[in-house]
């Protein structure tokens, strides 16, 4: 950090006083404000999704039985299973895209992670809930990239796959069957592929210890829009 003197005084310089300034409309902010909107809302049972239009950022909580996610089971819905989003039609291929309040593509993408859990032979659909946002999607990939940076989702993180949808004729023989199907059995199209080195177990142990780092539920103030874009506000 670069300073001047004036009689004296500490000055700082004109990059280090821009960078002391809370920019609400800094990309990362913007994309926080969206994260706050969404954990501020009620979540519903993952089961019983209504209809509604629109994209935009949801998060899948659990409170059931299972024991490899007991530490953050709980009906408080504070540490999100899994966290994702739901483009506008038309947004992988850029051409034609929708606009964010158009369709059903957050809702139908609640409802196929339903019925995915509800298939799953050692869970139970009836301990999941979500949230979901229906909100512009300029905003909503750099939301989910901040919520599985600062939650961890072990979904996300260690049993990538819980997305996947069924691989197209002739490549699921040569393939490797994704790490949440290898863990969550039950799904006709993944159980048919070949298993993950190890089997389940693996992925078991890296579940709990992932979970021993990333289990606790984050403070009051996490998921304000700006806080981790603040620096030192003390006077000079």
């Amino acid at each position: 950090m670069t300073e001047s003197s004036e009689r004296g005084r500490r000055v700082p310089s004109a990059e280090s006083g821009r960078d002391r300034i809370y920019d609400p409309l800094r990309r990362e902010n913007l994309g926080r404000s969206v994260l706050w909107a969404l954990v501020s809302s009620k979540p519903v049972p993952l089961g019983e999704v209504p209809d509604f239009r629109g994209s935009g950022i949801y998060a899948l909580y659990y409170a059931g039985p299972n024991k490899l996610y007991a530490r953050i089971s709980s009906t408080k819905c504070e540490i999100p299973i899994y966290v994702g989003k739901a483009d506008p039609e038309g947004s992988r291929k850029g051409q034609n895209v929708g606009a964010a309040w158009e369709g059903t593509k957050l809702r139908d993408r609640l409802r196929q992670h339903a019925r995915k859990i509800d298939k799953a032979l050692d869970l139970d659909l009836s301990d999941f809930s979500a949230r979901y946002l229906p909100a512009d999607d300029l905003f909503t990939p750099m939301a989910e990239r901040l919520m599985i940076s600062d939650l961890q989702p072990v979904w996300n993180v260690v049993l990538e796959g819980f997305g996947v949808n069924r691989q197209g004729a002739g490549r699921e023989g040569k393939q490797l069957r994704p790490k949440w199907h290898e863990v969550h059995r039950g799904i006709d199209w993944a159980d048919g592929m070949p298993a993950q080195p190890g089997g389940p177990k693996p992925l078991q142990e890296a579940i709990a210890a992932h979970l021993e780092l990333h289990g606790a539920a984050p403070s009051a103030s996490d998921g304000e829009p700006g806080q981790p874009g603040l620096t030192d506000l003390s006077p000079i």
